[in-house]
């Protein structure tokens, strides 16, 4: 992910790249020299240079990289699951804001064009049900975390962007197949009002899947979101129509959302009170697993 934000951050309106820093710093200067910038010699002398910084470390790291960038008065953008934590994330939130700093998490799905489309035609409607599946071969990079915190955070926030409605219960079944943490989990949300909501992340599939589907009051919408497509059907037409979406750059529509916020110094954009109660709601998964 550091490497489509390097990418598209020396070439994106309104962003210069100055610089990067990797503890790996033999890495980091031959990267720098691909690409013609700067590598850094510690994160200090980096964010000197700065005023606003990307954190794509991993997510044992970013609590202490968000701590030093905003006690060096630097706007944030920070990689998915945050902190991990949400006891420390409210705590990177509220420096933010008392620091008057922007600080907002890339989750990169809820910048899909097709979720986007999908929330714009759910507004105002009933929901019953709601399942979401994501599904990919096993990532040999991610060595510290389960599926819960690795891809199902994804889902478990765009759940919490489709619904508010409060959760009266959580169930969860996991298994641990080619790591020492849960590899496939599936989780059954019940909610007061009496939606139900299924997501389940399996890191052991054969092929990526991404998808939801929305039982409504008078329809069935199926959405995926790794080709960017929605489907619609209701009760009585078994055949789906296709509703046509413009598609875009998902990492180039949140970093230009990023830059844009801090430029018109609107903080109300951060994103973090969504994602603090996606990480609760993953720490509850994993509880009930």
């Amino acid at each position: 992910m550091g490497r489509n934000h390097l990418r598209l951050a020396s070439t994106l309106p309104g962003m210069r790249l100055v610089g990067i820093y990797d503890q790996n710093i033999e890495a980091a200067q031959q990267l720098a020299t691909q690409i013609g910038t700067t590598a850094f010699a510690s994160p200090e002398q980096l964010l000197e240079a700065v005023s606003a910084v990307i954190i794509a470390t991993p997510t044992t790291t970013h609590y202490d990289l968000a701590k030093l960038a905003m006690n060096a008065g630097k706007h944030i953008f920070i990689e998915k699951p945050f902190s991990g934590d949400p006891v420390k994330a409210a705590e990177l939130a509220l420096s933010a804001k008392e620091k008057g700093l922007l600080l907002f998490v890339g989750m990169i799905e809820s910048f899909n064009p097709a979720f986007q489309k999908l929330q714009r035609l759910l507004k105002g409607t009933k929901l019953h049900g709601i399942d979401i599946k994501r599904f990919s071969p096993f990532p040999e990079r991610i060595t510290d975390t389960d599926v819960i915190f690795d891809m199902m955070i994804h889902d478990l926030h765009l759940l919490l962007l489709l619904t508010s409605e409060p959760i009266e219960s959580i169930k969860a079944v996991a298994k641990k197949i080619k790591s020492p943490f849960y590899d496939h989990v599936i989780t059954t949300i019940h909610h007061n009002n009496g939606l139900i909501s299924r997501v389940e992340g399996n890191r052991v599939f054969g092929s990526k899947v991404r998808n939801i589907t929305v039982t409504a009051e008078k329809e069935v919408f199926d959405c995926d979101l790794l080709n960017k497509r929605i489907y619609v059907r209701d009760f009585l037409t078994p055949s789906p129509s296709a509703l046509a979406i413009k598609p875009f750059d998902q990492i180039s529509a949140e970093l230009n959302y990023f830059v844009e916020s801090i430029k018109d110094k609107a903080l109300e954009n951060s994103n973090t009170n969504s994602v603090i109660a996606a990480l609760k709601l993953a720490q509850e998964v994993l509880a009930a697993c």
